[in-house]
C-alpha cells in the first residue's frame, strides 16, 4: 500500500487486447494529469447519489490504478494488480461486490483487510469508442451492501457513460488545441521560408477587391506595400502597363475548371526600379465568397540569368562561326604548302593543337579572354627550350586563336629548320607594350640562337609564312618582320592592343 510511483507496480498484460486498450488509454493523454473540476463534481456527485463515502474516476494502465478523481481516500494510485476495476477491464462489465469479506476473489485483498477496510463496491465501466475499458467510475463503502438494485447499477453505468464523454470532449479540445498550436507554428514556419525565399504571400477577395499579403511581401512589392497596395486596382497600378492585360487574363482563366492562377510580369517600385514577378495560385471559396489566394516570386535575377544565357549562346554560336572559318582557312593554307600527304596530316595535326591550346586557355577564364603569359607557358610544355618574359597581358578570343597558330607555326619551323633542331638551340621570347600614333602596341620578338646549320636566307621550303602573315596582317591587324641572322631567325610582330569586349 506504499507504492506511490508507476514503476513501482507489477505489469498485468494478460489480455490479448491489452496493448491496443493501452494505446487507446494513451490517446486521452490523461494519465497524471492536473485535477479537473468537471471530473471532481462527478465523483462528487456520484457519492451524493449513491450515500457511499468512497468515490473515483480510476483510469487502468499496464500496471496500476490512477485516480483521476477520488474522494474517500487519501492516495492517487494503487497497484493494478490488487485493484477491484481490474476485473471490469478483463470483462468489460459493471462489477458489484456486495460484500468482499466473503468474496474469495476480494476477502485477501488490502483494500479490504486494511485501510479504507472496504466491503461493498460497485464499479461501471468507462468504454472508449472502439469497445475497450480504459478505467471505471466506481464507489465504496465500510459496510457491505445487499439492496443495490439493477436501476442504480444502471445509473451507475450512465454516471460513467457522461465521465466518458467528458473525457472524449476533453481529448477532442486537446487535439483542436493541438491542432490550434501546429497550424500556428506551420503558418510561422511557412512565413520564415516566404521571407527567406524572397516570396510574398497574397489573398485577393475578388468580391471587394481587397488584398491581403504575408511572406516578404515589402521586400517583393515595396517596402509600402501594408500601406498602400491593399486593394487589386491598387496592385495593377504597380503592375507594368504592358503586363497588366497579361495578368488579367491569367486571373480569368483561373476561374475555369482544373486551371490554376500562373502569370510572369514586371512590377515598377516607387523607386523605378523594375522587378519580375512569377505570381502563381488557385481560386477558393470561403462562407460562399471567392477568393483567389497565392504567391509572388521575385524572379528578377532569374530573368536576368536566362537573358545572360541568351546572350552568352548567341556569342557561344558566334565564336564557333569564327572557329570553323578558322579550320576552313587553315586546311586551305595547309593544303597549298604541304608537300605530302604525311607531311599535310602533320601540319594539320600541329595547327590543330595550337587551335586547341587557345580554346583551352580561354576555357579555363572566362571563354572571352586568356593570358598572352599562360599562352606562352603553354607552348614550353611541347617545346622545353623555349624561354619568355613579359607583362601580364589579356587579349580576346580571336587574338588568342591567331597568336597561339603564330607561335606554334614558329615553333614547328624551329624545331625542322632553326635553333630547335639543335641540341644547344634555344628560343627567347620577350614581349612589351609601347605607345603607338593611334592605339597601344604590343610587340613580340621571337629570337632564336644556335641553329644546326647558320643561316642568312631563309630556306626554300618555306616556313608556313602564308599563315604565319594570314594571321599577323588578316586576324591581328598588325606587321611581322623577319631578320635571318648566322645565329638564327629573329622575328618581331607588332599588333595592335585588341579591345576587350564589354
Amino acid at each position: 500500500m506504499a507504492l506511490t510511483t508507476a514503476d513501482d507496480f507489477p505489469s498485468d498484460m494478460t489480455d490479448p487486447f491489452e496493448p491496443e486498450r493501452l494505446t487507446t488509454l494513451n490517446s486521452y493523454d490523461i494519465m497524471d494529469s492536473e485535477p479537473e473540476i468537471v471530473f471532481d463534481r462527478l465523483t462528487r456527485l456520484a457519492a451524493n447519489i449513491f450515500k457511499a463515502p468512497i468515490a473515483s474516476i480510476s483510469l487502468i494502465d499496464d500496471k496500476r490504478q490512477w485516480f483521476k478523481s477520488v474522494v474517500g481516500l487519501d492516495r492517487r494510485q494503487t497497484a493494478r494488480n490488487i485493484s477491484f476495476c481490474r476485473h471490469i477491464v478483463q470483462s468489460r462489465e459493471a462489477l458489484i461486490v456486495r460484500d468482499a469479506a466473503e468474496d474469495e476473489r476480494f476477502r485477501a485483498n488490502p483494500f479490504v483487510l486494511e485501510a479504507p477496510y472496504l466491503r461493498f463496491y460497485a464499479g461501471a465501466p468507462l468504454v472508449a469508442e472502439n469497445g475497450l475499458v480504459i478505467g471505471t467510475l466506481w464507489i465504496g463503502d465500510t459496510k457491505a451492501r445487499t439492496d443495490f438494485s439493477p436501476p442504480e447499477v444502471e445509473q451507475l453505468q450512465t454516471m460513467a457513460d457522461i465521465v466518458m464523454s467528458e473525457l472524449e470532449l476533453r481529448r477532442e479540445i486537446s487535439a483542436r488545441r493541438q491542432a490550434q498550436k501546429q497550424a500556428a507554428e506551420d503558418r510561422a514556419n511557412l512565413e520564415l521560408t516566404l521571407a527567406l525565399s524572397n516570396t510574398a504571400s497574397f489573398v485577393l477577395d475578388l468580391v471587394e477587391g481587397k488584398l491581403a499579403w504575408g511572406g516578404a511581401y515589402s521586400e517583393v512589392w515595396g517596402e509600402d506595400t501594408a500601406d498602400n497596395l491593399v486593394t487589386e486596382k491598387a496592385a495593377f497600378e504597380r503592375i507594368h502597363p504592358d503586363d497588366r492585360g497579361a495578368v488579367r487574363e491569367a486571373m480569368a482563366a483561373a476561374g475555369l475548371p482544373g486551371q490554376s492562377y500562373d502569370a510572369k510580369f514586371r512590377i515598377v517600385l516607387p523607386s523605378g526600379q523594375t522587378k519580375w514577378i512569377h505570381g502563381y495560385g488557385d481560386y477558393v471559396e470561403r462562407n460562399g465568397a471567392p477568393f483567389l489566394t497565392g504567391l509572388n516570386v521575385d524572379i528578377t535575377k532569374s530573368i536576368a540569368q536566362q537573358e545572360q544565357l541568351k546572350l552568352h549562346t548567341r556569342e557561344l554560336h558566334h565564336r564557333m562561326r569564327n572557329l570553323f572559318a578558322t579550320l576552313q582557312s587553315i586546311m586551305s593554307l595547309t593544303k597549298k604548302s604541304a608537300t605530302s600527304i604525311d607531311d599535310y596530316i602533320e601540319r594539320i595535326q600541329g595547327r590543330l593543337r595550337a587551335l586547341n591550346r587557345a580554346q583551352q586557355i580561354l576555357l579555363d577564364t572566362n571563354f572571352v579572354t586568356g593570358s598572352l603569359t599562360a599562352l606562352v607557358q603553354d607552348l614550353t610544355q611541347s617545346y622545353p627550350r623555349i624561354f619568355f618574359e613579359g607583362p601580364e597581358i589579356t587579349i580576346p578570343e580571336n587574338a588568342m586563336v591567331s597568336l597561339s597558330l603564330v607561335l606554334n607555326e614558329l615553333a614547328t619551323n624551329a624545331s625542322k629548320y632553326g635553333a630547335l633542331s639543335s641540341n644547344k638551340g634555344r628560343i627567347h621570347i620577350q614581349w612589351t607594350i609601347e605607345a603607338g600614333d593611334e592605339a597601344e602596341q604590343i610587340i613580340l620578338i621571337w629570337s632564336e640562337k644556335g641553329t644546326s646549320e647558320p643561316l642568312d636566307t631563309p630556306p626554300s621550303s618555306g616556313f608556313g609564312s602564308s599563315l604565319i602573315d594570314h594571321s599577323v596582317k588578316g586576324n591581328l591587324q598588325g606587321e611581322i618582320v623577319r631578320h635571318w641572322r648566322p645565329e638564327g631567325l629573329e622575328c618581331t610582330i607588332r599588333f595592335p592592343v585588341p579591345e576587350l569586349a564589354d
